[in-house]
């Protein structure tokens, strides 16, 4: 199916519109790397667009933009030093560019008003705020799944080799450091996490995680605080897993506590030879931060005797700590 608008703001109607008359906006197609390259050195600030299509029914053969899209960007970004590039992509794609540009909006597939919502984040009139939620690689062969065995497979079997170590769990696993982890994000202020709690089970099986989130900037703006867990090593798990997130929205130099309820179910794992999901006996760690590779709070949860789902909400006592 597809959807065809009635009316459609553009990215250039967006700026202009927004940038007013006393603003000199000029475009480019950008078919040309020199040509773009020579409007930009003439510009205070260069806005470089570029779109990788997806769609369903097929896989992708690589997660790069097209050969000439990163051309003109690395053109565009020497001729001039103030480059932004925003894209619209459906998922994850290299940035060889990306250290000779000044900023990147990930803008996803925006809908009609791609030009006004676009023009409200480069005016920095709007904090972005958003979070990935996919991890970015550097290059296709730090993805899980890259080889033609896992996909589109051989002799009609696809080898699903990485197992739990799907997304983010995959690339800590194996000690990858992506372009962009899993919840990255970045906005026109900073944000500061403190003061850990982790409170002890009740007997339904409930811990409350909570911690402190400031606004460190100079202009309001939007957190997403991230919490994860990371399970005993005898349970097989991966090293962390996201299990909980809360958005806050902050004036400068305000605090707000977020509060994460951590269940039984949240802690277990799937115990094949129990045939039952099992929370198993030992050290949680508790995790809360930005980003699946920024977490600056850390605690430990104990769970004193091991519970399977038709044990679990039984009462036990059960002890908690925390390292900040």
């Amino acid at each position: 199916a597809s959807v065809k608008a009635g009316s459609v703001v553009s990215p250039l109607t967006g700026i202009t519109a927004r940038a007013g008359s006393g603003v000199k906006v000029t475009y480019d197609s950008g078919s040309s790397s020199s040509s773009a390259a020579t409007a930009a050195s003439k510009a205070d600030v260069a806005v470089v667009f570029v779109s990788k299509s997806e769609s369903e029914g097929g896989d992708l053969a690589n997660i790069d933009l097209a050969a000439s899209d990163n051309s003109l960007i690395s053109a565009v970004a020497q001729a001039n030093p103030h480059t932004v590039v925003v894209l619209n992509t459906g998922s994850a794609v290299t940035m060889p560019w990306l250290s000779s540009v000044s900023g990147v909006f990930e803008a996803w597939y925006s809908g009609q008003e791609d030009g006004h919502a676009i023009a409200d984040l480069l005016f920095r009139d709007v904090n972005p705020s958003g979070h990935l939620p996919v991890t970015f690689p550097k290059s296709l062969d730090q993805v899980p799944a890259n080889t033609a065995a896992q996909w589109p497979g051989a002799d009609s079997k696809v080898q699903y080799s990485e197992g739990l170590k799907v997304g983010y769990r995959w690339y800590d696993a194996q000690n990858i450091a992506p372009l962009f982890p899993f919840g990255f994000g970045l906005s026109y202020t900073t944000f500061g996490f403190s003061g850990l709690q982790v409170g002890a089970l009740d007997g339904s099986g409930n811990a409350t995680v909570s911690a402190t989130v400031t606004n460190t900037g100079s202009r309001a703006g939007a957190e997403i605080a991230q919490l994860y867990v990371g399970d005993p090593a005898s349970t097989g798990e991966p090293a962390k897993q996201l299990k909980g997130f809360q958005r806050v929205d902050l004036q400068p130099g305000a605090s707000a506590k977020v509060t994460f309820t951590v269940t039984a179910h949240d802690l277990a794992y799937w115990n094949t030879s129990a045939n039952n999901w099992t929370t198993a006996a030992g050290s949680y760690q508790i995790m809360v931060g930005d980003s699946s590779r920024n977490l600056p709070l850390t605690g430990t949860l104990n769970v004193a005797t091991t519970m399977s789902a038709k044990t679990v909400g039984a009462p036990a006592t059960q002890a908690a700590t925390v390292t900040v």
